[in-house]
């Protein structure tokens, strides 16, 4: 029966919720006891108060609620039930009592040798920033960066104590924080771990009332059906084995799953299942078929696709190569050549052009000569004009 299990199943929470609740929080009973029974985890009809008993029920609570997705929701939208749990651890480091002891470990404010010493630096604001951005994915990895906060400023500020008030004040400030950072690690394990519980319960015994209320329906479908069908029995699914009698069947069978109806001995009927049974196997090896070959026809699409894809990349990629060897080819001879030019420049001396070219001994003489026959038409012109 549905409500039985239900009972049975939040009686068993309620008995590991009551060992968890007593260890966690009579601590002024608890005794170290090696020769008492321990329980490591589970449902228990009895349990000592005993340090090893709690410290199996922290290491159970742990694998419980460390291990929990966050139920994720859109940055900006409404934070879901774990969420807002971790809002809480979040906020209880930040009580105005605690200001000057938190101040430490807000913001991203590092010393600037901070880094040789600490591996992974991080701060508050980066852990809400985080759950802001919803980029956590369980429930442990806030606790961790969280317990890295006061580890890191522990471990930097452990040999400068001595020497500088500050470091002195941080390592104390890590000390109170780290301890009231446990303390409400507490209180949210048990919280946390009795809503994942409960929301277990209610998941099972809802889908046990929904498998219930099918296995009604079922009932009520096949009763009704008995009663239009007062002839014929239940059905059943089984191998069967059957040959026909008659000539035109003789020596012909098949071995294969088909509904079986008890409706006597006709050997009529028999014969029409065993057709349509054979006749529904028939389609459905098509349709496989069918299948298989246009998966295989897509398969081919795709690779080819790949294929051209490659082909495509590498022809890009040699016509680059291809390029940019005949730019650099083309900039070797352009340095070779302005070289060349550089050095004829400099044989040349610093004198002019002009007077380099007439040291020069292979060049070619020109001769000028002037004409006479100008000059005597001038002189014509001049006698008949004084005449």
């Amino acid at each position: 029966e549905p409500m039985f299990c239900a009972y049975y199943e939040a009686s068993e929470h309620l008995l590991k919720y009551a060992r968890w609740l007593s260890l966690e929080s009579i601590n002024s009973s608890i005794k170290d006891s090696p020769n008492s029974a321990v329980v490591e985890r589970g449902v228990a009809a009895e349990w000592k108060l005993t340090t090893r008993n709690k410290e199996m029920a922290r290491k159970e609570l742990e694998d419980i609620v460390f291990n929990e997705h966050l139920e994720r929701t859109e940055p900006g939208d409404r934070l879901s039930w774990s969420e807002q749990e971790c809002e809480k651890l979040l906020k209880s480091l930040r009580h105005t009592s605690d200001n000057k002891h938190m101040g430490f470990f807000v913001q991203m404010n590092f010393p600037p040798d901070y880094t040789a010493f600490i591996k992974q630096p991080i701060a508050w604001d980066f852990c809400n920033n985080k759950l802001k951005d919803r980029r956590y994915i369980t429930i442990g990895e806030i606790v961790a960066d969280l317990r890295l906060i006061f580890s890191n400023a522990l471990k930097y500020n452990d040999h400068g104590r001595t020497v500088s008030k500050i470091s002195s004040m941080a390592y104390d400030s890590a000390l109170h924080m780290s301890k009231k950072l446990e303390a409400a690690i507490d209180r949210m394990l048990l919280v946390v771990s009795d809503r994942i519980g409960r929301e277990r319960i209610d998941m099972i015994t809802s889908q046990r009332e929904h498998d219930a209320k099918e296995r009604a329906e079922e009932a009520r479908l096949k009763l009704n059906w008995e009663k239009g069908n007062p002839s014929a029995s239940v059905e059943v699914k089984t191998k069967l084995r059957i040959v026909n009698n008659r000539s035109l069947h003789r020596g012909r069978s098949a071995d294969f799953d088909f509904p079986f109806y008890d409706e006597g001995d006709d050997q009529e009927d028999h014969v029409d299942s065993l057709r349509h049974a054979k006749s529904l196997y028939e389609k459905q090896r098509k349709k496989r078929a069918a299948t298989k070959a246009l998966s295989i026809a897509v398969g081919i699409r795709v690779l080819r696709n790949l294929e051209q894809r490659a082909a495509a990349k590498e022809w890009a990629y040699r016509m680059a190569y291809q390029e940019h060897t005949e730019r650099k080819s083309k900039e070797e001879v352009l340095n070779a050549s302005s070289e060349a030019m550089d050095m004829d420049t400099g044989d040349k001396g610093k004198g002019s052009y002009v007077s380099a070219a007439m040291s020069d001994g292979d060049r070619k003489q020109v001769k000028m000569s002037l004409s006479i026959q100008q000059q005597q038409k001038k002189k014509r012109r001049t006698m008949l004009t004084s005449l």
